[in-house]
C-alpha cells in the first residue's frame, strides 16, 4: 500500500512537471503564430498638422479642405496617415515648448510665435505676388497662402459709430482709419455678428463668413443690410509651412495649391489664394474683385 503510495505521488509529480513544461511551450508557439499574423504588412508613417484659428469665418471648411487633401496622398501611398489637431492660439506657446508638428496651418496674428520652428520653402509656387511676399521674412520665404478670406463693412442702412468687429487677433485699424471709425469693444467675430443682427444701430466689420451670413439673412427677409466689400486691406489669410521637410510634406503643401483644389474652394466658400475669380456672380464675386485689389500685411510682422 505504502510503495502503490509513493508510485502515485511519482506520477502526479511527473504529470505537474509535464504540464509546467508544455504549458510555457504552447504559449510561446501561439505568441510566436500571433505575432506573424498581427504583424503590419507595411510601415505606417503618422504625419501631424497643426490647424491653428485666428480669424472667424469659415474654420470647418478650412479643416474641411485640410483633410480632402490628407485622404487623397493617404489613398495613393499605402502606410502614409496624417492627422490633423486644431491648435487654440491661446495655447499655442505652450504647446510648441513639448512638441513640434510636420505642418502648420496659421494666419494672422501667430506668426512670430511659429516663426523659429518653420522651415524655408522654396519659391516655386504660383501665388500671387502680393500674397507671396507676406509669407516672406528675411526675403525668405516660410509660409505660403492658400486660401484667402476678406472684410466688409456691413450695415443696416447708415454707416454708425458703433462699430463691431471680430479683432481678438487681426488689425482692423486700416478699415477703422479710412473711414474715421473706432471700435465699440474688441470682441470675437460672431459676438461682433450676433450684436449686428440684434441691434439696428450697428455697423459691422465682418470677415467673408459675415458676409455669408448676412446674406442668407437678406435672402430670407430676416434683413435688409448692405455689404460693402473692403477693396484695399485684408489680413484674412490662411498660411500652410513645413516644420518637417520630406516628400509626403512638400506634396501636401503643393496640393493645397494644386489648381483643381483651389479652384473647387468655392464648394467651401472660401476665396483662392491662386485665381481672381473662382465665382461668377453676386456677393461673392464682388468679394473677390474687391480682394484682387487689397493690400496684404506680413504674416510675421
Amino acid at each position: 500500500m505504502k510503495k502503490r503510495k509513493i508510485v502515485l505521488n511519482i506520477l502526479n509529480l511527473s504529470a505537474l512537471l509535464f504540464i509546467c513544461l508544455y504549458t510555457p511551450i504552447v504559449a510561446f508557439k501561439n505568441a510566436r503564430e500571433y505575432e506573424i499574423y498581427s504583424k503590419p504588412t507595411i510601415d505606417t508613417k503618422i504625419y501631424t498638422i497643426w490647424h491653428i484659428e485666428t480669424f472667424e469665418g469659415g474654420s470647418l471648411p478650412r479643416v474641411n479642405y485640410l483633410k480632402s487633401i490628407a485622404r487623397k496622398i493617404e489613398s495613393e501611398n499605402d502606410g502614409i496617415l496624417f492627422y490633423i489637431k486644431s491648435i487654440n492660439p491661446n495655447h499655442l506657446r505652450e504647446e510648441l515648448l513639448s512638441s513640434t508638428p510636420d505642418i502648420i496651418s496659421f494666419g494672422y496674428g501667430v506668426g512670430k510665435i511659429v516663426l523659429p520652428k518653420l522651415k524655408n520653402l522654396d519659391n516655386t509656387y504660383s501665388v500671387r505676388d502680393e500674397l507671396l511676399n507676406s509669407g516672406m521674412f528675411n526675403n525668405k520665404l516660410f509660409a505660403l497662402p492658400y486660401i484667402v478670406s476678406g472684410y466688409a463693412i456691413i450695415t443696416h442702412g447708415v454707416l454708425t459709430q458703433n462699430v463691431h468687429a471680430g479683432s481678438l487677433y487681426n488689425n482692423v485699424q486700416p478699415i477703422l482709419d479710412l473711414n474715421n471709425l473706432s471700435l465699440s469693444e474688441t470682441e470675437s467675430g460672431y459676438e461682433a455678428y450676433k450684436d449686428f443682427v440684434y441691434n439696428k444701430d450697428v455697423t459691422l466689420i465682418g470677415s467673408g463668413r459675415d458676409v455669408f451670413r448676412v446674406d442668407n439673412l437678406n435672402a430670407v427677409g430676416r434683413t435688409n443690410a448692405s455689404i460693402t466689400p473692403v477693396d484695399y486691406y485684408t489680413d484674412l489669410i490662411q498660411y500652410i509651412s513645413l516644420c518637417n521637410v520630406d516628400e509626403f510634406t512638400k506634396k501636401f503643401v503643393s496640393l493645397t495649391l494644386d489648381n483643381n483644389n483651389q479652384f473647387n474652394l468655392n464648394n467651401y466658400h472660401l476665396y483662392s489664394a491662386k485665381y481672381s475669380k473662382i465665382y461668377s456672380s453676386g456677393i461673392y464675386s464682388d468679394m473677390e474683385d474687391a480682394l484682387m485689389k487689397c493690400r496684404v500685411p506680413n504674416v510675421f510682422l
